[in-house]
């Protein structure tokens, strides 16, 4: 879709990241805003480029897991994927068995 000379890619939507400057130069975002509220980001899970943009794979407070993507030459953020919060598994239900009673606690009932 081309609207006034701008190209618009389907399914990426540009953001405002803040980053921060790696020890080698490369942009590493810390936080960025998503309707009106500011996504810190706790942690980046994973990063890659493919020539042309730069992808970071970030999760934010409430678990949910983002994909900004990067092109360098324009500077321009953009996100390119949402991932809900991944449920925490139950543990399982341990079987409730009888124990025996403890040697100290045996002595006590046999006085």
């Amino acid at each position: 879709m081309l609207l006034v000379g701008t190209h618009y890619a389907s399914g990426v939507m540009r953001i405002c990241v803040h980053s921060n400057r790696g020890p080698r130069g490369e942009d590493t975002p810390c936080a960025f805003y998503l309707g009106g509220r500011r996504l810190p980001v706790l942690a980046l899970l994973e990063r890659w480029n493919d020539g042309t943009h730069f992808y970071f794979e970030v999760m934010v407070d409430d678990g949910r897991r983002f994909v900004l993507r990067l092109q360098p030459t324009l500077r321009c953020w953009e996100l390119a994927a949402v991932f809900a919060a991944s449920k925490p598994k139950k543990p399982a239900a341990k079987p409730v068995s009888p124990t025996p009673p403890r040697k100290f606690f045996s002595l006590l009932h046999s006085k």
